[in-house]
């Protein structure tokens, strides 16, 4: 039996052990990959995207760029499109003589899925970026993109850095909300 269940950005930072912050970074740069429903704050992701997610981080941990981790995630993950985003009164009526029924939207799913397998397969084979840079080949363009990859992971470890202060921060403010809400209830109750 297929797992149903959803999940809250929240949920997946608790599964993934990533804060929510970087997870709603991840989620904003490579939505055409994630299974999710809803919209904005009512938005839950399909178990699905706990590999996604993983693979994300891992790509970006790796030193890869955002549009390399979407030509990877491309080539493992279908792209999303949300079933049902068209009302049904605002679907086109199938041409006449084409075969509709429950089935049909399935099978273009399916259709769909398979076109971005072939694509990305064909893509995946196209010589990279780098190649068709002019002096792409040097030693002098392959040293300068070393050297941006170097520094990409230095800012990454230092936004981890960053975002686990702002989570220690976060608690402490609540700690100290719940602390001084204690103190005002103790010192109203003791009054006469």
């Amino acid at each position: 039996m297929p797992d149903t269940r959803l999940y809250s950005i929240a949920a997946m930072a608790r599964l993934l052990d990533v804060p929510e912050s970087t997870l709603h970074y991840w989620k904003n740069r490579f939505h055409d990959h994630l299974p999710s429903l809803g919209e904005g704050r009512g938005r839950r992701f399909r178990p699905e995207a706990l590999e996604i997610f993983r693979v994300i981080a891992a790509g970006l941990a790796r030193g890869l760029s955002v549009d390399e981790v979407k030509a990877d995630l491309a080539g493992r993950f279908p792209l999303n499109v949300p079933a049902g985003s068209a009302p049904a009164a605002k679907r086109p009526a199938p041409a006449p003589g084409l075969a509709s029924g429950p089935g049909l939207e399935e099978v273009a799913a399916v259709f769909g899925r398979e076109m971005a397998r072939v694509l990305s397969a064909f893509l995946r084979e196209r010589p990279t970026p780098e190649a068709a840079l002019p002096g792409g080949d040097g030693p002098g363009m392959a040293a300068e993109i070393e050297a941006l990859r170097e520094k990409n992971q230095a800012l990454e470890s230092k936004l981890g850095v960053l975002e686990s202060e702002l989570m220690r921060l976060r608690k402490d403010g609540r700690e100290l909300e719940k602390y001084l809400v204690d103190k005002i209830k103790a010192a109203l109750s003791a009054k006469p």
